[in-house]
């Protein structure tokens, strides 16, 4: 699915980032290096603005024509805002840019006195991206303002080694407070024992299959755990966790079931949600999944359902997704791909997951739909251009002994029309065709049809990008589903 839309905000750490510091490297100054100077802080306050909780970043109005302590801070660009006033404090939001086509940069929270002295200073988020040893690390930090005086910190980071096609991704949450003197302190993080925390949990059952939460009869998690990693939730606004259940796997690991309401965040949705979190035996947690509920953005979401655990502690569960990578681009209708997959609980808190079942599903492919889907194309190219008379797009691709592209076919030249779904190796030779729509009179179905060697223009079918299929793949259409065989035939079910 395509990222969700973040909410930037505020998140602490040490102090200030001089630019001044820079390494001939290009590494981004260490905190509390920075130097502030004297400065006029009544007038300067004027150009400031209130900013009202959660305190996003993008709220802070641009102060380089007057940028108070930051006037030898060597930054290139500030922002700052107001997040709150109090009798005996005054907290000020700063972003500072490090460079001028770079973005990574730092977010401080500082506090003063009402006459102007400075009583604490906070990084309150970042931003930086960094390669060292073939590894390259992303990092990013925001807070999200409970009020003017709490906040919760949210820190993201993924690792990457050089020549992996994917990297490892964690999130945590600290929570802060500012007291009534202005002092910034930190909310301990929970020093209890995997055993007492996982007793937390209600003992469940297997084989146990999942249904929907109601956390109103359930505990709510500690955010101040160290034993959950907050990736699944971060990005939204006031994470719930709750206490779904447990199952011990005996010689293996434990597995522990949170649940959570509906979550929002920006243009982001999460409805209610149950995720798997697998821990080995001595409480080091290796591998989390959704076992049910829905995650969107923009019109585009993945989701999680019919979820079950079996007695051997084997999780099958079906992943959902309207995000298929392009499918539609010239000829767009929607559809929607389901993968049935199984997890199977190995030693060390780590899940191996089998593909068992690929299905695309669409119910805007039957004759009058395709119809309807052609007029609508060439209606919305302008009236002295023409379209283009064959196009040809991808479904989804299947990885079983061989690789097996599923792609349509569309010969469209006002008055005559075949549509047909066709599959092919990556030899790009052509293994068989279904005919969607045929309205062919004098235009012969050889001369248009599918064709080998056709141009992928960039499309990624290597087996290193895919799962091995064990089981059918299929295409469920609105009056019929179409399984395809290893051989890459169509067969009408």
């Amino acid at each position: 699915m395509r990222r969700l839309a973040t909410v930037l905000i505020l998140v602490p750490a040490m102090a200030f980032f001089s630019c001044n510091n820079s390494s001939s490297t290009g590494e981004v100054p260490l905190a509390d290096s920075v130097k502030t100077v004297s400065f006029d802080f009544k007038e300067w306050l004027k150009h400031l603005k209130p900013v009202e909780p959660p305190v996003n970043t993008y709220d802070l109005e641009n102060i380089d024509s007057t940028l108070g302590p930051f006037a030898q801070s060597g930054f290139h660009s500030v922002s700052a805002g107001i997040v709150s006033r109090h009798k005996n404090y005054v907290a000020i939001a700063a972003q500072c840019i490090f460079k001028k086509d770079n973005y990574d940069n730092t977010v401080l929270l500082l506090v003063y006195s009402p006459d102007g002295k400075e009583i604490a200073r906070q990084e309150i988020g970042s931003d930086k991206d960094e390669t060292k040893n073939n590894e390259t690390n992303s990092m990013h930090k925001w807070p999200e303002f409970l009020n003017d005086t709490t906040f919760w910190v949210k820190e993201t980071w993924y690792t990457q080694k050089k020549g992996d096609d994917v990297g490892d991704s964690k999130a945590r949450m600290k929570q802060f407070r500012i007291d009534y003197t202005g002092k910034i302190t930190a909310v301990p993080q929970e020093t209890v024992t995997f055993d007492a925390y996982a007793s937390r949990f209600k003992p469940l059952t297997i084989p146990f299959t999942i249904t929907y939460p109601n956390v109103a009869g359930l505990k709510p998690v500690s955010l101040q755990t160290p034993f959950l990693d907050f990736s699944e939730w971060i990005y939204f606004e006031k994470v719930d966790p709750y206490h779904y259940g447990k199952i011990d796997l005996p010689g293996k690991g434990t597995y522990l079931l949170y649940a959570t309401g509906q979550l929002n965040g920006g243009e982001s949705v999460m409805d209610s949600t149950v995720q798997l979190v697998y821990h080995s035996p001595d409480g080091k947690e290796s591998s989390s999944i959704r076992l049910n509920g829905y995650s969107g953005s923009e019109g585009y979401y993945t989701a999680s359902k019919n979820a079950s655990i079996a007695a051997d502690g084997t999780i099958r569960v079906i992943e959902e997704s309207n995000d298929n990578g392009g499918t539609g681009e010239e000829l767009y209708f929607g559809n929607t791909m389901e993968d049935e997959v199984t997890y199977t609980p190995k030693e060390g808190g780590k899940l191996k997951r089998q593909l068992v079942k690929k299905n695309f599903i669409t119910e805007e492919l039957s004759v009058n739909d395709l119809k309807e889907l052609l007029a609508n194309r060439r209606s919305n190219y302008a009236a002295n251009t023409e379209p283009k008379t064959e196009i040809d797009q991808s479904l989804y691709s299947i990885q079983r002994n061989d690789i097996v592209l599923v792609r349509m076919h569309v010969y469209d030249n006002g008055a005559e029309q075949l549509v047909e779904l066709y599959t092919i190796k990556p030899d790009l030779k052509v293994l068989d065709r279904y005919v969607l729509l045929n309205t062919l009179k004098s235009m012969p179905y050889d001369k248009v049809k599918a064709a080998d060697d056709v141009a992928l223009e960039g499309e990624h079918y290597k087996a290193d990008n895919l799962q091995i299929l064990n089981g059918p793949a299929i295409v469920t259409l609105k009056d019929k589903v179409l399984q395809i065989t290893p051989e890459g035939k169509f067969q009408v079910q």
